[in-house]
């Protein structure tokens, strides 16, 4: 008995496979007992015709015998379901317009939600390519002030972090650097990290070829200058020999013993590295002696088991102590622990979580368009469902029949709509500013395609259920004596039409107010006062090589002509900056250029300062600014204006006096409604080694290090710019545009010292537009969706409302009979339909005002609940869904009773 169900099983798995022959031996099996019943009645006396008839009545009827059988050895439901298909994809195909314009509304909802998926998939949902990736976090050493800032931590910390905590598996200092890589093609820039020796253990990642770091390799002093060389380079550089280990690579003025080459992919924790080095080779042992020298961060690995806020509590603990034994360098400090998969990708999730909800959004108006057609679908069959289910048809084989319908028209959009995702993956990737990792490739892969199956099933659920709620009810009679009485369905199907005007509002609402506030808050930047002008400059990094000094003459040399002693002279070392800067000058279409340590929204330096007769201070409130030493035009070439003073003299600069142009905010926190100029400042505490600097300038204040605001409050001091920075930016201010002079500018600089490197080279107006690119990208792909939903509610709106007054037609034209005016047919149509889109505005509005605070970290200059952005989407959504309502009740007020009555 237990088995029964096998055998069952088998029979119905082998008709699946020998179905004609078993209809042909049922068939044959049927006649054999019908022959044989109608041959025992011939014996009985009755004649051919009836004892066929009278074999036919013991017998049966064949087809039930048929139906009966087939149900014992085939997948009945199966076999339904199939039939179920068939015939809708006749139906379909009959009604080529309307399969045609559900598919593509399917598929572009369908698609594009899909494609904003495959990224969030790639950035959001899978892991990252590590051990562990999980139990992985960067320790960011910290600092209170009026906010807590980041600020790195140093070696002596790291090692007492490493050394009192239990929550770790092992830490790994690392920091980021360049180097100028020399190589047959020339010099090139390069970006790298310093590491400590479990860097890569950490993270799971075995080398290609050779081997990582020893760790006798990362101690001081260092023993061997030692480099590890991403797959990349190791590609451009060697072309790829797999006997790379051993020789040897240039990096600035040292050379480096290669030990290993990283797998393919491999950047390091910056996502930018092409080679790593010890990390004991940053810079000469005093470095690492000072516990006040931070900078670099920390790569750890969380003990199995260990939360991430007991490892914060335990870290908060040792920096108190550590604030306790140290308080000179170690006073407010903390530390700030934070998952690497947040670390990687920054603020890149908040845009894409943010896209996809508002993609989903208009995926959401979509199947209620879809929904809406099928409901104005149902009600024109109803007379077709009222004969079947007078034939015989129970509910559940019409729902079924409609459910297929759906699920075919789901189907065709599932399958449209995965082409249009991978072309929108690929516009996505190639014109999305958001930064990912380069490890990150979205694709439509089979997480996309079974999301995008779950977005089809769900679309079969709300397309296919609204009318089959409809069609529930529907009673032979009571339609066939509406359909003879009217032509019409009745009114059964208007009240959930309504709900869905509604709905549709709702959304659309939510998306305009979104849509909205992030244009608003792109105006607000626009007109973002940077504090200098970025049109038509260009700046690019310089890296000059140390000069190499002549050795001295033998007493027995006669002393060199002053010609042969000067070419001596530039051999043996490189260009002064100043004959870099005349080249640059030289070049035809160059207005100004200038020099400077660091120019705006790049890396710049901070430092602690005295005033002079400031009051006594704590970490908290110790003055901070950032310092840059800059060449007397640099402030002429980037229109930074002067409040007071004016900029240093050429001999203030080439004596390096002790000067200093400071921002207003320096000048206002010290002396305020008094002039600056001449008052004195230092760097560190007022009993250091430093000189004293006089104040000769006070420039405004500028969004130096940060679009659309500085990172924080400090100001900055300018210095007199010194030959003796062998790295530097050249700012060069144009007539022209300025990224077309990029070449030529090189060329000057290669002609006045081949030997220097030259690289980063982009314009001021495109690092200004890169820091914003993420909400304006946002911000217009938010207005696309916006858009699309306002289109699609009106369409919405506007084919449900024609339809219903069409089908109202013979009650409008009997009003108008009986003497309705036009304004009083208008006002009834409007009525119904206003109240449901004010309900779907308020429902709407709410959400919105819920909604929008996720939006706060992308607005700029405008609050997430600005009453006016939420009075203009309601504004702007309830004249276009007017629109919609009014141009159908306008057309029923002009019906002509006697032609519709006639009719």
């Amino acid at each position: 008995m237990g088995f029964e169900w096998l055998s069952s099983l088998r029979l119905r798995l082998r008709s699946a496979v020998l179905r004609r022959r078993l209809d042909r031996d049922l068939s044959e099996e049927l006649e054999f007992h019908l022959a044989k019943r109608a041959e025992r009645f011939e014996r009985q006396g009755a004649s051919p015709d009836e004892a066929a008839q009278l074999a036919r009545r013991r017998v049966g009827s064949p087809v039930r015998w048929n139906e009966e059988s087939r149900e014992m050895w085939t997948f009945r439901r199966l076999e339904s379901l199939l039939r179920d298909l068939r015939y809708a994809l006749r139906t379909l195909i009959a009604d080529p317009g309307f399969s045609l314009v559900v598919t593509l509304t399917l598929a572009l909802g369908i698609g594009a939600t899909a494609a904003v998926f495959s990224v969030f998939d790639a950035a959001v949902l899978r892991p990252l390519p590590y051990s562990d990736p999980e139990r992985l976090v960067i320790l960011h050493g910290n600092v209170q002030r009026e906010t807590v800032e980041r600020r790195g931590t140093s070696l002596a910390d790291y090692a007492d972090w490493r050394d009192q905590s239990r929550s770790f598996e092992a830490m790994a200092l690392f920091t980021q650097t360049s180097r100028t890589l020399h190589a047959a093609e020339g010099p090139e820039r390069v970006f790298g990290e310093f590491v400590a020796e479990p860097y890569f253990r950490l993270l799971g990642v075995a080398p290609k070829v050779g081997r990582t770091f020893l760790p006798e390799e990362d101690q001081v002093p260092q023993r061997d200058a030692v480099a590890v060389l991403s797959a990349g380079l190791w590609q451009r550089v060697f072309d790829g020999d797999p006997q790379v280990v051993g020789r040897s690579v240039r990096l600035d003025d040292r050379s480096y013993t290669v030990v290993g080459v990283a797998p393919e992919g491999f950047r390091g924790v910056s996502d930018q590295a092409d080679f790593w080095l010890p990390l004991h080779m940053v810079g000469p042992p005093r470095f690492f002696a000072s516990r006040g020298s931070r900078g670099p961060s920390v790569l750890a690995k969380l003990n199995p088991g260990v939360p991430l806020a007991q490892a914060q509590a335990e870290m908060d603990e040792i920096c108190l102590r550590l604030e306790q034994a140290y308080p000179d360098t170690n006073e407010g400090r903390g530390v700030e622990l934070t998952p690497l998969s947040a670390e990687l990708f920054g603020d890149a999730r908040t845009p894409l979580t943010i896209l996809l909800a508002a993609v989903g959004l208009v995926l959401l108006i979509a199947c209620s368009n879809v929904a809406n057609l099928l409901l104005v679908r149902a009600e024109t069959r109803r007379h077709e469902v009222a004969v079947r289910t007078a034939l015989g048809a129970g509910r559940g084989r019409v729902l079924g029949q409609m459910a297929a319908e759906s699920l075919l028209l789901a189907a065709a959009g599932m399958a449209c709509g995965l082409l249009f995702a991978l072309a929108g993956v690929r516009a996505l990737v190639a014109f999305s500013p958001v930064t990912l990792p380069s490890f990150v490739a979205p694709t439509v892969d089979w997480r996309v395609v079974l999301f995008a199956a779950a977005l089809t099933l769900g679309a079969v659920l709300f397309v296919g259920l609204a009318p089959a709620f409809q069609m529930r009810s529907v009673q032979p009679f009571e339609a066939f004596k509406q359909t003879a009485r009217t032509g019409t369905g009745g009114r059964s199907g208007r009240g959930l039409r309504d709900f869905v005007v509604a709905g549709q509002v709702a959304v659309a609402m939510l998306l305009l107010v979104g849509a909205g506030l992030l244009m608003r808050s792109l105006d607000q930047l626009a007109r973002l006062d940077l504090g200098y002008d970025p049109s038509n400059t260009l700046t690019m990094r310089v890296s000059l090589p140390r000069p190499v000094p002549s050795p001295a003459p033998s007493p027995a040399e006669p002393a060199a002509s002053s010609s042969s002693a000067g070419s001596s002279s530039s051999a043996g070392s490189s260009s002064s900056v100043r004959e870099l800067l005349r080249a640059v000058a030289a070049v035809p279409g160059v207005n100004q250029v200038a020099a400077g340590t660091d120019t705006p929204l790049s890396s710049s330096a901070a430092v602690f300062y005295t005033a002079e007769g400031q009051t006594s201070t704590n970490a908290q409130t110790r003055p901070r600014a950032y310092y840059h030493r800059v060449t007397p035009d640099f402030f002429e070439a980037l229109a930074i204006p002067f409040l007071a003073g004016t900029t240093f003299t050429a001999e203030q600069a080439d004596q390096g006096a002790s000067v200093a142009i400071v921002s207003e905010n320096l000048a206002q926190r010290f002396w305020p409604g008094q002039s600056a100029l001449g008052k004195r400042i230092k760097f560190g505490s007022a009993d250091s080694d430093s000189e004293w600097l006089a104040i000769v300038g006070v420039v405004n204040e500028m969004k130096y290090r940060g679009v659309p605001d500085n990172a924080t409050d400090d100001p900055d001091v300018f210095l007199p710019f010194s030959d003796d920075h062998r790295n530097f930016a050249v700012v060069a201010q144009t007539s022209i545009d300025p990224a077309s002079a990029t070449r030529a500018l090189r060329s000057a600089l290669r002609r006045a010292d081949p030997r220097l490197t030259v690289y980063a080279a982009s314009t001021l107006q495109s690092r200004t537009s890169q820091r914003t690119s993420g909400r304006r990208f946002v911000g217009w792909l938010m207005g696309v969706f916006a858009a699309s939903a306002l289109a699609l509610a009106m369409i919405g709106i506007y084919g449900l409302l024609s339809y219903s007054i069409s089908r109202r037609t013979r009650e409008i034209s009997v009003r108008m009979a009986l003497g309705a005016r036009r304004s009083d047919v208008l006002r009834m149509v409007a009525r119904g339909s206003f109240a449901w889109i004010g309900a779907g505005l308020l429902v709407g509005g709410v959400a919105a005002l819920a909604g929008t605070r996720f939006l706060d970290a992308l607005l700029y200059g405008v609050a997430p609940h600005d009453p006016l952005t939420f009075a203009g989407a309601a504004a702007v959504l309830a004249l276009v869904a007017s629109f919609g309502a009014l141009a159908p009740a306008l057309r029923a007020s002009r019906v002509a009773p006697a032609a519709a009555l006639r009719e």
